[in-house]
């Protein structure tokens, strides 16, 4: 079965209609099996890759982006292959507090 894809809004990007979750890359999921991980994803066509800066926890945020980016930095080709997203975690939880609190006033 081939992956299908679909225009990210108006980017004119296209990203597979399955993506590829990473919030275990580090504290659960070991460096050498992540890199398995995402180079299976590719081969199978899913070129949407979900991260965070807070991915990791307190085992150390960033460190899911940290493999991503070194996986990223072996070439062949996956930087141009894949779209990456990743939360403004610090933006969110910021904007987060600012509705809850307009809410109680």
């Amino acid at each position: 079965m081939d992956m299908q894809h679909v225009q990210l809004g108006r980017s004119g990007l296209r990203v597979s209609r399955l993506c590829l979750g990473t919030m275990n890359f580090g504290p659960e999921t070991s460096e050498p099996d992540s890199y398995k991980i995402m180079d299976h994803a590719l081969d199978l066509g899913i070129n949407f890759f979900d991260t965070a800066d807070v991915y990791g926890w307190k085992k150390g945020e960033g460190w899911t982006e940290q493999i991503i980016g070194r996986w990223l930095a072996q070439g062949g080709g996956r930087r141009e292959a894949i779209v990456v997203t990743s939360d403004g975690s610090e933006y969110w939880i910021d904007y987060q507090t600012r509705v809850r609190s307009s809410r109680h006033r």
